[in-house]
């Protein structure tokens, strides 16, 4: 359990980056990611960020609600449970150790690798991407931007996206949870934390969800993936030096 100015520190970004993914889709839980190795342990960095995405992606399912699309999720949620049975004995025998040179080239690669144009239309697709998702974000714990690849294809409206997006979103770190607690992490040291960020993220969709349209897009998405690529680097050259 961190100190309780780290505890503090975390949950005030639990906030920011909560209302960062409720207003434009993605981009939180990236940063969070990022900022967390510097707060807790490695082994307890994807499992307590899971608890935490769990919450935020729930608090902005229930703001937009009525923008949620359905029908796509049960597929991805099928696959989404195969992948979390499948992956639950590799966990147990992944070294925290790789962490952070794992997480910071995972980083670097999903903010900058261009996004294909044509559509993923391979039969069952979201249902590959919830077995390929979960069992990815096991290791990496953000897997959102390789969601996104696949709802742009919808055409979804912006609301229709961030929404559905939180709904596949819950389900892979729901599951996420799940496996680490079967695996044997020990949650109960992190429960202080993991309730302050509840609290935090609940607020930050409320007023990511109040400013999604209210902001430029475009100058908000270049400042978040500049300040996520130096969060990257910082993380691949600490780990690289400690090797």
């Amino acid at each position: 359990m961190p100190g309780t100015l780290d505890a503090l520190v975390l949950i005030a970004l639990s906030f920011l980056t909560s209302a960062c993914t409720a207003t434009v889709g993605l981009g939180g839980g990236i940063v969070l990611l990022a900022v967390m190795p510097s707060f807790l342990p490695a082994a307890a960095v994807i499992p307590v960020h899971g608890a935490v995405q769990v919450s935020s992606n729930l608090s902005r399912i229930w703001f937009g609600r009525h923008h949620a699309y359905w029908p796509i999720f049960w597929a991805f949620l099928a696959g989404s449970v195969i992948g979390a049975a499948s992956g639950t004995q590799l966990v147990v025998r992944f070294s925290p150790d790789n962490l952070p040179l794992i997480l910071g080239s995972f980083i670097l690669l999903v903010t900058w690798l261009p996004v294909p144009q044509r559509a993923f239309r391979v039969p069952g697709h979201f249902t590959v991407l919830g077995l390929v998702q979960t069992v990815l974000s096991l290791f990496v714990g953000a897997t959102g931007p390789l969601t996104n690849a696949f709802l742009l294809r919808e055409r979804l409206e912006r609301d229709v996206l961030v929404v559905t997006h939180a709904l596949f979103m819950t389900a892979t770190h729901l599951l996420k949870v799940v496996v680490f607690g079967v695996a044997g992490f020990a949650f109960a040291p992190y429960l202080p934390l993991i309730g302050g960020t509840i609290v935090a993220v609940t607020a930050g969709s409320y007023a990511g969800t109040w400013l999604r349209g209210r902001l430029p897009e475009r100058l908000f998405r270049a400042v978040l993936k500049a300040l996520v690529t130096v969060l990257a680097l910082r993380m691949i050259v600490a780990a690289l030096m400690a090797g």
